[in-house]
Order: structure tokens, then C-alpha cells, then sequence
């Protein structure tokens, strides 16, 4: 007698999230490959409670500005998306939290721009609780 209920869990098929990061890291490096092609980037990285940032863009003005908010934007739906929620629930709790953590060191020591306009920070993600 055959059962044809398929009892398997459809998370087993999900690779492991350690093969997940591995991939997406794969990725946004494949991403940083060709250079001459990218005009704006905004890469973060966090470990532990502390959030490292940069960002470059190569033009100005107006259009420097537009490309920062694209690429705002594309982060609040990537988080959107992994989260399951509307866009508007994502951008209100980012802005919350900007406010909640601490300020961005704004010495010359961490937060030099280079010659291509490109400008790093530094900061700690805990929330500050004082």
C-alpha cells in the first residue's frame, strides 16, 4: 500500500543559513568585482553589537542625493521582503532606531572621506539606553 502525502517539511530543502550567508556574501563581492560599472555603493557590516558602514558615490549633487535614497530604499525592501512586511512598517522602525543609536563617531580618524568621495563610519548598534 503506498502513501502519497508527502510529510516532508519544505525547510528541510532550504540550504543551512550558514550556505545561505556564505552565498549572499559571494555575491555582494561579485557585485563589488567590476568597479569602473558601480557609481554608488553603501556596504554594512555588523559583529557583534558594533555596525561598520561606507559609502561612495562618484557623482554630486542632486544626483548624488538620488542615488543615496535608491539606495535606501533597496535596503528597506531587501528587509522588508526577508521580513514579511509592508515597506512603511520597515522605514518607521529604521527611522526609530536612528534615533535610538548611538552617534556615529565624526572624527577625521573614522570618518575620512577619499578622493572618490567615498566616507566611512563607525558605530556602536547597541541601543542607547541612558
Amino acid at each position: 500500500m503506498s502513501d502519497d502525502t508527502d510529510t516532508s517539511d519544505p525547510a528541510d530543502d532550504e540550504p543551512p543559513a550558514d550556505a545561505a550567508f556564505e552565498r549572499e556574501l559571494a555575491t555582494a563581492r561579485a557585485l563589488l568585482d567590476d568597479a569602473d560599472d558601480v557609481s554608488a555603493l553603501h556596504v554594512g557590516v555588523v559583529r557583534g553589537d558594533r555596525v561598520d558602514s561606507t559609502a561612495a558615490r562618484r557623482s554630486e549633487g542632486e544626483q548624488a542625493g538620488l542615488e543615496t535614497l535608491t539606495l535606501l530604499a533597496s535596503h528597506l525592501r531587501t528587509v522588508a521582503d526577508e521580513a514579511g512586511v509592508d515597506y512603511e512598517t520597515v522605514a518607521a522602525d529604521a527611522a526609530g532606531l536612528a534615533g535610538q543609536v548611538d552617534e556615529l563617531p565624526t572624527g577625521a580618524e573614522t570618518a575620512a572621506p577619499d578622493t572618490d568621495g567615498a566616507h566611512t563610519d563607525a558605530g556602536d548598534a547597541a541601543a542607547d539606553d541612558e
